[in-house]
């Protein structure tokens, strides 16, 4: 008896070291469920890798350990288990909408995520979410109530196995046993397991940037130094500079490469039309289904995302503060007009700082758009305003031009809906769930196309010689792309597609292209040689030490001591303007306490100030807002154009009165 009455003891006074164990080995099982999708490619990773399954039930383990350190035990099984749950199914929908995992620096795109939460999520849903996350922090609280004694071998057992697990990882790191797969994270989480893999995220932005130089880079800037290789560049012989447009197109592809898919006309007729005599392929980008500033960003700059730590965007951490070298720099130092056009939001990604650091002259974001553009939905937004912004460009500036433009139209997500009415039909031997949004998306895809024949046809009836760059941003996010048996085709390689109204040489592409080789191979074929990275790419791309010399060179333009600049195009931030210039306030009228402000280029996201206090301001006309002012006695009537978030970006307009008098 007194034996039975000493093991009820133990096991009440002990039962959380079995349920530790136990439960811990359960929840990474679940998070590798949620991870993977099925029951049976868990076991297939447990069979076939297991120890990347022991590692993340290591890490798991260790976490679950501070349950030992405090009295309230239950407490803190159910808040850890909170945790772990809540990042694998963030996991789960950011994966599935966006096309790439939860990373760290998620962190650093809250205030994106919030723009965008109500394109995914409908408001009862996120009621819903809200309310069970109230209950379930609730049910948590009342669990601090219950408690368990502390034991001096359950700290000695707490730094056995956190020592034990950071041994493990740092030599796991040591040895790149589970080094992540940059070319493609979601490939890297599902091969080494998500707590691993959400682990691995963190490190780099633990250590420091500082670049230690090696003994080559005084062969390396010799190199630079020397004439590159003939048939690398084109010889224009024209009286007057090439414009170089730019054309970034959102979530562009060829749709008659799904299979089982028929349409009822080509929705790139004009595109593949031009692909018969213009230079074109595929290139290699560093993202799918979202994360458009990333291939933006090497394009512009010719600096590959590897550069960078995981996950990472550079327009909300680097360019926020330090300027890079790009193409507008280059174009600067040649006396044109260098342009960022953009039919979204100016905030969105930072891009009004970002722009700034790339060493742009202009940035029109859709604020500095005139007209009404009614509720910011990214899906929604409409293209051909973003091309009449390119040809105004091209109307109105005197000099050469540098425009690139972001389209944003062929945004996800993908209507639902039945959509007979649709222009385009897709039929064939597609389910419903593919066949939907696909023929939402190539309905707007047509719709671009159409836009691109417009630009073309533009170019071609101007005097002026122009080149064109057409490129992918990334691939849709669609359940026809991500199938393997209706797609077969890397979902990293985007088409690109160069065309000029005038004769120019033909230029070898760099081999099996990339996005960071596409501004590069532009130049190229423009005959211009200037560039760090530009330099690099023509020097060393066929070179087997590629790779670690590209490392080198990027990572000291970002965090070094710039010396590949060779005191030549040296990056700044530039005066960076907002709009065309059209914006202006040209009289006042006062009826009653409503006053007329008549003027030029507003928006719907035109706000008035007066002395310096934000007022509710009714967009009339592109000539014309209204506002209820509170005095007549104001001296100064400022103009602001208000972005996401309600953030006043760019100059304005701010007149006195005596300067209307």
């Amino acid at each position: 008896m007194l034996n039975q009455e000493r093991t009820k003891r133990l096991l009440r006074t002990n039962w959380y070291y079995s349920v530790w164990i136990i439960y811990s080995f359960v929840l990474t099982f679940i998070m590798q469920w949620v991870q993977l999708g099925s029951l049976p490619n868990v076991l297939q990773f447990i069979h076939e890798s297991t120890f990347y399954f022991v590692v993340n039930f290591g890490i798991v383990l260790a976490s679950m350990s501070l349950v030992l350190l405090v009295k309230q035990k239950v407490f803190m099984f159910s808040l850890i288990t909170f945790l772990w749950s809540f990042l694998s199914l963030a996991n789960a929908i950011v994966a599935h909408f966006r096309g790439t995992p939860l990373m760290f620096s998620d962190v650093f795109l809250i205030k994106e995520a919030v723009k965008l939460v109500d394109l995914y999520f409908t408001p009862a849903t996120m009621i819903t979410f809200i309310s069970l996350l109230v209950i379930l922090m609730i049910v948590i609280g009342f669990l601090w109530k219950i408690k368990s004694p502390v034991k001096k071998i359950d700290y000695v057992l707490c730094g056995v196995i956190f020592s034990c697990t950071t041994l493990g990882l740092y030599t796991v790191e040591q040895n790149d046993w589970m080094a992540p797969i940059k070319s493609n994270y979601m490939k890297s989480y599902q091969t080494y397991g998500f707590s691993y893999s959400i682990l691995n995220s963190i490190y780099p932005y633990l250590g420091s940037n500082q670049l230690v130089y090696d003994e080559n880079i005084d062969e390396i800037m010799n190199a630079m130094s020397l004439p590159v290789a003939a048939q690398m560049h084109s010889t224009i012989d024209s009286d007057s500079p090439y414009n170089l447009i730019v054309v970034q197109l959102e979530s562009f592809m060829d749709p008659l490469l799904i299979q089982g898919a028929e349409y009822s006309e080509d929705p790139i007729a004009t595109f593949r039309a031009l692909t018969e005599y213009s230079p074109n392929g595929y290139i290699t980008v560093p993202t799918f289904g979202a994360g458009t500033v990333m291939t933006e960003f090497e394009v512009l700059t010719s600096i590959s995302m590897s550069a960078l730590k995981p996950g990472e965007i550079p327009y909300d951490q680097l360019l926020c503060t330090t300027p890079v070298q790009s193409l507008a720099t280059i174009f600067n130092a040649k006396d044109y007009q260098t342009t960022f056009l953009h039919n979204y939001e100016g905030n969105f990604y930072n891009r009004h700082l970002a722009i700034r650091n790339l060493g742009f002259d202009v940035y029109v974001p859709l604020e500095y758009m005139a007209g009404d553009h009614g509720v910011h939905q990214i899906d929604k937004t409409d293209d051909g305003l973003l091309f009449d912004y390119v040809i105004q460009v091209l109307e109105q500036s005197e000099e050469a031009d540098f425009i690139y433009a972001v389209t944003a139209g062929t945004h996800q997500p993908y209507s639902l809906t039945d959509g007979n009415d649709a222009e385009i039909i897709v039929s064939g031997d597609l389910s419903e769930e593919y066949r939907l949004p696909l023929q939402d998306y190539v309905n707007r895809m047509h719709s671009l196309d159409e836009q691109i024949n417009r630009i073309v046809n533009y170019v071609n009836n101007s005097e002026e010689p122009t080149l064109l760059v057409f490129f992918s941003d990334h691939l849709p996010n669609l359940s026809a792309v991500t199938d393997e048996s209706t797609y077969d085709v890397d979902l990293y390689q985007t088409p690109y597609l160069i065309y000029s109204n005038a004769a120019l040489e033909p230029v070898l592409p760099y081999e099996n292209m990339t996005s960071y080789q596409l501004g590069a191979y532009a130049l190229n074929l423009l005959g211009i040689d200037s560039g760090a990275m530009h330099k690099i790419h023509d020097i060393y791309a066929d070179s087997d030490d590629y790779q670690n010399i590209l490392d080198t060179v990027q990572k000291d333009l970002l965090y070094g001591e710039g010396r590949f600049y060779e005191n030549q195009l040296l990056p700044s931030s530039s005066n960076l303007f907002f709009g065309l210039g059209e914006l202006s306030i040209e009289s006042v009228e006062q009826t009653g306490n409503v006053l007329s402000i008549h003027g030029n280029d507003f928006s719907s996201e035109s706000r008035v100030y007066l002395d310096g206090e934000a007022l509710s301001t009714t967009f009339v006309s592109p000539q014309l807002l209204q506002v209820v002012a509170p005095s007549q006695t104001y001296q100064t009537i400022e103009i602001k154009q208000h972005s996401g978030v309600n953030q006043a970006i760019g100059q304005g307009i701010q007149i006195t009165i005596s300067q209307l008098n």
